[in-house]
Parts: structure tokens; sequence; C-alpha cells
């Protein structure tokens, strides 16, 4: 519970903050404030609401933030609203993917407040009391790399698509945290440092969070580690067409692919993407498929591209690698096999 309201009160802190550059089409900002209920509010289903007044900006107004559901991103809104004296309305945007809501707040019992969802649900918040913090525990990193914590002795939940490479957590007793660190790709784990003293040389660590303290999660590049495109670097053909795969970075593999059209006129698809070790794939985006044509003396007269936004699927195996191009709009998959290493 802990972990989940520091982070949902970072997310409505940094979008408000966000909000406060921009106005909302509806917002009455300059004008006399009627509205006064303000503060933080929570609900059963610890849902949380945040109604504030932005007076330090260039168009002062009522800032709504709320957020319904688990994730601290795709269920968090916010924006500036209308003041209408006895209610706040307007459009919140989603701090993630999701859609827009318009809302409506008013007054609901001595001190709560009702938030009404246009075509949608209605919430009902009580004043939420946070507790201030006796102790704060600074969770960091250095080099490249990620962290994740959770109250208690359990291992925490590892989030591999939104991972936090710094965290602060507030709280008003000793706790038992544990803490985990893992690298990212091309790099190792080394230690945990504690207050700038060696603490750790495991991954994750428990310890009775009793004071405020900082703990770092140290990271190195890793010597030993290789793209593994590189086990299917070199040329490759499949009918009169031609393929080059070569490695970038620490996991992504880059491919051109050559296919004649004509006398003096090529396509070429220029293919990067991320290459997955377990089943050996490239699904990719963003592909460029440009016609070059080419002059009496074969040299390049002009590369005009087709598209820009390219997706399909290439999937390597020993001595080949098939490919899927989704812009062709059938099934239809070619094989290139590989015949020399790229020249030098």
């Amino acid at each position: 519970m802990k972990k989940r309201i520091c982070a949902v009160l970072s997310v409505l802190l940094i979008f408000a903050l966000a909000a406060c550059g921009s106005s909302n089409s509806g917002n009455n900002a300059g004008a006399a404030k009627e509205w006064t209920r303000s503060g933080y509010y929570i609900n059963d289903d610890e849902y949380m609401l945040s109604v504030l007044y932005m007076d330090d900006v260039d168009e002062p107004g009522w800032y709504v933030g709320c957020m319904l559901g688990e994730d601290p991103m795709d269920d968090s809104w916010g924006g500036i609203v209308t003041d209408n004296g006895d209610s706040l309305s307007g459009t919140l945007a989603c701090s993630g993917e999701g859609e827009d809501i318009t809302v409506t707040v008013t007054e609901d019992g001595e001190d709560g407040l009702a938030l009404a969802i246009e075509g949608g649900d209605t919430y009902r918040f009580t004043v939420w009391d946070i507790p201030e913090a006796a102790i704060s525990i600074y969770i960091n990193t250095e080099g490249w790399g990620n962290i994740a914590y959770a109250e208690g002795e359990e291992a925490p939940e590892i989030d591999t698509d939104y991972p936090f490479q710094s965290s602060q957590v507030n709280l008003a007793e000793p706790t038992m945290l544990t803490v985990v660190a893992w690298p990212d790709t091309g790099n190792k784990f080394v230690k945990w440092t504690k207050n700038g003293e060696d603490y750790s040389e495991d991954a994750q660590i428990t310890f009775l969070a009793e004071e405020t303290a900082e703990f770092v999660a140290v990271f190195e590049e890793d010597p030993d580690w290789q793209n593994p495109v590189m086990n299917f670097v070199g040329n490759y053909g499949y009918d009169k067409a031609n393929a080059t795969v070569s490695t970038m970075g620490v996991d992504e593999a880059l491919i051109t692919i050559q296919w004649p059209v004509s006398a003096g006129e090529i396509a070429q698809w220029d293919i990067a993407g991320k290459f997955d070790p377990e089943t050996a794939t490239v699904n990719y985006e963003g592909c460029t498929k440009s016609i070059i044509t080419f002059d009496e003396n074969n040299e390049v007269a002009s590369q005009e591209p087709e598209y820009e936004n390219g997706t399909g699927t290439i999937i390597f195996d020993e001595g080949s690698f098939t490919w899927h191009e989704d812009q062709s709009g059938s099934d239809e998959v070619y094989v290139f096999n590989y015949y020399a290493p790229l020249s030098e």
C-alpha cells in the first residue's frame, strides 16, 4: 500500500506540474475563486483524488488529478478544470496511453468529494490524512540498470516495461524493505552502497529501514558481453535479392535488403530492430523502403522513399533467415541463405 501511495503521489504531482503549463479550453483562469474544497482524498478501493488550486502559474486555476485503478500511469488522469462555483468540471488527460475523461467534481458530505465521469461511473472520496514521513529511503542507480522494491521480505515485482532507475520511499515508522536491482542489456550488477559505503554484492537485499538513508545500485558494462546478432552477421541471398546483416548497439540487428525492380532500378528496405535471443527473432517497425535508380554509369541517380513506417518479422536460423513484410498484404515469407561474410 505504501509503495503504491508513493508512486501515485509522484505521478499526480508530476502530472499537476505538467498541467500548469497548458490551459484547458473550459478553464475560468483568472476569474473570482468560488470553489474552496481542496486537498487529497481516497475511497475504499484506495482510488485517489487530488484537488489543488494553482496560483503560481501564468493562468491560475483548479487542478484535478485522480488515480482510478492499479496502474499509476494508465489509470491516472489530470488537468486544469473550470470553476463553476458549486462544482469543478473539465477534461482530464491520461498520464499513460489511456483515453481522456470528462469529469465533474462536487462536494459530498461535510468534507468529502464526488467525482462523476461523463458517460461512466461516479466515485465518492473522503479526506485522506497523509501521514508525515519519519523515514525516507532513497534508492538510486549508478550506471545502466534498474531497481524495484517492496515492503516485507518477499521479492518485489519486476516491471520490465516501465522500470525505475530511482525511487523514494517515505515511511511513518521502521519498516522491512526488500530491494532488487537488475542490469540493462550489456551491463552487469556490481554492488549496493549505503550512504556511499559498500553494502552488499547481492542484487536483492532485505533490510529494516529505521532511519533515512540512500541505497545506490552500481552497474558497469559487461566486458564479456557480445551482441547475439554477431552469430548471424554476413551476406544473404534469395533469388535476385541480396541482404546484409550487421549489429547495432548491444542487442539490435541492422538488415538491408535490396531487390531488383527493373534494369537500373532496385527496391531497398532498411530495417533495424531488437533481437530476441530466445527466438532468434527481430520484430521490427519504422522500416524505410526506398526506390533507388542508377544512371548509365551505374551510379545512384535518385533514392525516393516509398514508405517510412514499415513493419515485419525476421527469424534467423543456422545459415539462413526468413522474412515477412507486413506491407506485402500476404502470408508469403522469403528465405534468404547465407553466402559470404561482410567485407572488411
